[in-house]
């Protein structure tokens, strides 16, 4: 995953394009096997905020330690739903007024709005060397799910990041 964030943001550009092109257009007459392709499109597309989220963590100071557990967890929920519901359904109107529908829609909208926001969180606090809320990166994360003008301005940060810094995990623990 960080071979992915080091590489340079034309190259994340032709990648998410190409992946979101995998996921919007029927390259088969198959319904089940443009379902597949559908999912690849979609999965890889969700590879770079996962990514993002997960190596970022590696740079924060000792004295900040976060978990990406409910990260990871939402963002195979999302993904997961998507896969199930484009496979089973090959992208048909879903529709229903039931009280689980209702919820699992509910928290659908969470779990992709923090699969946006909590990379972007990670990477303020790198920056900052401090804590940050999510209220400090909610403009970052709308950069995130508008990618194509977004990453132009995200994805140097990082690279930068990636790049020059020394993940924490490496550096020698001053305590001892």
């Amino acid at each position: 995953m960080e071979k992915l964030l080091k590489a340079p943001t034309w190259a994340i550009f032709i990648y998410l394009t190409a992946s979101y092109l995998l996921f919007s257009i029927d390259l088969s007459t198959d319904p089940f096997t443009g379902s597949l392709i559908k999912a690849v499109g979609f999965i890889l597309s969700g590879i770079y905020p996962l990514s993002l989220g997960i190596v970022l963590t590696e740079y924060l100071p000792r004295k900040l330690p976060i978990s990406t557990t409910l990260f990871v967890i939402n963002w195979l929920i999302w993904d997961g739903c998507m896969i199930l519901f484009l496979i089973l359904f090959d992208g048909q109107d879903i529709s229903g007024t039931g009280g689980w529908i209702m919820l699992i829609s509910l928290y659908l909208m969470f779990a992709i709005i923090h699969v946006h926001l909590f990379p972007l969180r990670i990477l303020k606090m790198v920056k900052k060397r401090g804590d940050v809320s999510y209220g400090e990166s909610i403009g970052m994360g709308f950069l995130l799910i508008f990618w194509p003008i977004g990453l132009w301005m995200i994805h140097p940060e990082v690279k930068m990041i990636v790049d020059t810094q020394v993940p924490t995990a490496d550096l020698p623990d001053s305590s001892k």
